[in-house]
């Protein structure tokens, strides 16, 4: 695994799109219990190249990476029906979740646009993953935070932490209230249209 992150690191850094989009897909294919591996070996070091990129491009790339290390609701139902073959147990699962989650919080308030709208993709997949642990309280204090934090930004920045305050809140409602909302932000203007 180390040596296999050392040619997914070095990837990520040249800012090749072909080379880029290959490591994303890699990491997608792995079973999960691969990508808990994988985080375990990378992690630290996707962070600090992250904080070291000066290419937003780069930084883009190295949070796409990382959301495909969110955990994310099949590994939860993996644990829920007692699958040892993916090597982790909840507390792992929150472990990662919350490092990623935290991550994402920094990269949500990047300069580069394309880096926060990737970031905020990566927050719904990790609010996802708190909702199937039933960990609400972590998705609403996520959802206050996400607002704090858009009261301190102008511009695009507060308008993709707005957003992504909008996503943590759409996934503490119960099943039927995302059904509704998701009806009404497909379908809403062309209801509208016909009255």
């Amino acid at each position: 695994m180390n040596e296999q992150w050392t040619e997914f690191a070095t990837a990520l850094e040249s800012g090749d799109t072909d080379r880029v989009n290959a490591v994303v897909d890699d990491i997608k294919d792995m079973d999960l219990g691969e990508r808990i591996d994988l985080f375990e070996v990378c992690f630290d070091e996707l962070t600090e190249m992250y904080a070291a990129a000066d290419d937003g491009y780069v930084r883009q790339s190295i949070v796409r990476a990382a959301e495909r290390l969110i955990p994310g609701i099949p590994t939860v139902m993996a644990l829920d029906n007692d699958d040892r073959s993916i090597g982790a147990d909840e507390a792992d699962v929150r472990y990662q979740t919350d490092a990623l989650c935290g991550f994402l919080l920094e990269a949500i308030t990047d300069d580069d646009g394309r880096v926060r709208q990737s970031a905020k993709r990566a927050l719904k997949d990790v609010f996802r993953t708190y909702d199937s642990l039933d960990n609400e309280e972590t998705v609403e204090a996520l959802a206050q935070e996400l607002e704090r934090m858009a009261d301190e930004h102008s511009g695009k920045q507060r308008k993709h932490l707005l957003e992504a305050n909008e996503d943590a809140k759409f996934a503490l409602q119960s099943p039927l209230g995302r059904i509704v909302d998701e009806f009404h932000e497909e379908f809403g203007e062309s209801l509208r249209s016909e009255e």
